[in-house]
């Protein structure tokens, strides 16, 4: 999957059904998890580029769906304290794939994304069986 790229990844979830609405912590977290175990399978950036276990989401309500979600990274690379993003769910329903990261190291980012994303279409199948 190395030829990947943001638009395909995007395309993949417009073309998935997959919706904001689906979104919740546990599926935003297991795309944490994905992306993460792609990183650390690679090696990427001296073995140090990792997924922050935590992140930004902003509800329409209190309790309501998800508007937009922020998944950030970390590496030796960043310096310091400072995280970058790697996914980001915009509340225009644009998904921003770290805007920073050459084209090497967008790819564990894409590929984490993608596997989500076909994850969330099974799932979503199965909801609309059940």
């Amino acid at each position: 999957m190395d030829n990947i790229t943001r638009d395909y990844a995007r395309k993949v979830f417009k073309g998935s059904g997959i919706l904001y609405s689906d979104l919740t912590v546990n599926n935003l977290q297991r795309l944490r998890n994905l992306i993460d175990k792609k990183m650390i399978e690679g090696k990427y950036m001296e073995s140090s580029f990792r997924c922050k276990q935590r992140f930004s989401i902003i509800r329409k309500e209190k309790y309501g769906e998800i508007e937009f979600a922020d998944l950030k990274c970390k590496s030796f690379y960043f310096g310091g304290r400072e995280a970058r993003q790697a996914v980001t769910f915009e509340e225009d329903d644009f998904i921003g794939f770290a805007g920073w990261a050459d084209g090497t190291n967008i790819i564990p980012i894409l590929e984490g994304f993608i596997k989500w994303v076909n994850e969330m279409k099974k799932e979503k199948i199965k909801w609309k069986i059940t």
